[in-house]
């Protein structure tokens, strides 16, 4: 009786134990304020499609990228998951959003759009390229490496970030594109 005792007591501690281990280990995504420096500089593989490439302002020959590189004084990332159910319905909003920006005079020249794909293939990203028909980059996060650098949110988690990887907006879940884009409009 008295080991059935100790034996249940240090189950329990182990099981707590690793349950505060776990959600002290958890990070939370990126707030407004933040500086995402390591974000800036993470190498990710370059997009395939030519009009990607030259969107970014990268070299046809070019293998990797960083957001750092880009021209861009702001970045809006769409961190999507391939099987997303909500990617998935936010995808055509995502489409506007981009082509409202391209319009606006003020924001085309100094704000790039990119979606980064947590988790997926090559053959994946293609796929999505094919079904949500983004005219912006969806950048492959295979391993989920910079994912994980993000804090591992769910997605859709949509963040804006200037060139020395200051967030400026961040969002989980589905965003209002009509509000975004007037928080776009504000920038400086």
């Amino acid at each position: 009786m008295f080991s059935k005792r100790i034996f249940t007591s240090i189950s329990m501690g182990c099981l707590l134990f690793c349950l505060t281990v776990n959600y002290a280990a958890a990070k939370n995504p990126p707030q407004v304020g933040d500086r995402l420096e390591d974000v800036m500089s993470y190498s990710l593989p370059a997009p395939g499609p030519e009009e990607h490439r030259t969107y970014l302002g990268l070299s046809p020959d070019q293998d990797s990228m960083t957001l750092q590189e880009l021209e861009a004084a702001y970045v809006l990332v769409e961190v999507v998951g391939v099987y997303c159910p909500v990617c998935h319905t936010q995808a055509p909003d995502m489409v506007r959003l981009f082509h409202r920006i391209q319009r606006d005079t003020a924001l085309s020249g100094k704000l790039a759009m990119v979606a980064l794909a947590a988790g997926a293939t090559p053959m994946e990203v293609e796929h999505l390229l094919r079904t949500w028909r983004f005219p912006f980059p969806i950048l492959q996060d295979g391993d989920y490496s910079l994912h994980k650098i993000l804090g591992e949110p769910d997605t859709p988690f949509t963040f804006l970030i200037d060139g020395e990887g200051n967030v400026l907006y961040a969002h989980l879940g589905r965003i209002n594109p009509d509000n975004l884009f007037n928080e776009l409009q504000k920038l400086p």
